[in-house]
């Protein structure tokens, strides 16, 4: 039987080496120690050995994992990866989908500006004809119809060029 003094020393050591594991984390737990002098008297540090005495082995301070809880962790980190890899895969079908979305908006303004370019272009033909046709001798039937014409290509210009 040991000591009343040995066994005291010890659990105090014991209770500050548990204590100093809850501030510090795991790190410092590892480096507990067990010592033992010369006459078999044992004592525990966290540091070197006191004088006097040797280490005879480090002392495991983690507490053993459970075996259902290493499985529940794993199947824990499963299903986040298992999460993940959805949450990535539903990312990029969305970021197809909108690199779709645009370049089909872009098509469709290009071909939009290209058809009121057209249509402008068209007015500006019509209008050149009837100005023409007021600087010759034209029949009142040709202007009609180059008034008509122009008329034409402005509701054509604008519904081809909203603004």
């Amino acid at each position: 039987m040991q000591p009343l003094t040995t066994r005291w020393v010890r659990h105090c050591l014991l209770a500050s080496t548990f204590a100093l594991s809850l501030c510090t984390g795991p790190a410092t737990a590892e480096t507990v120690q067990r010592c033992e002098s010369p006459d078999r008297k044992v004592t525990y540090s966290n540091t070197t050995c006191p004088e006097g005495t040797t280490s005879t082995r480090k002392v495991n301070t983690s507490p053993p994992v459970a075996v259902d809880e290493q499985k529940a962790a794993k199947e824990r980190a499963r299903r986040d990866a298992a999460e993940v890899k959805d949450i990535e895969k539903t990312r990029q079908v969305e970021q197809q989908k909108a690199e779709r979305t645009a370049a089909e908006n872009k098509k469709a303004q290009a071909k939009s500006r290209e058809k009121c370019d057209r249509a402008k272009h068209d007015l500006e033909r019509a209008t050149n004809t009837r100005a023409a046709l007021q600087l010759q001798a034209a029949t009142v039937e040709q202007m009609q119809k180059a008034d008509r014409e122009i008329s034409k290509r402005e509701a054509e210009a604008g519904k081809a060029c909203p603004q």
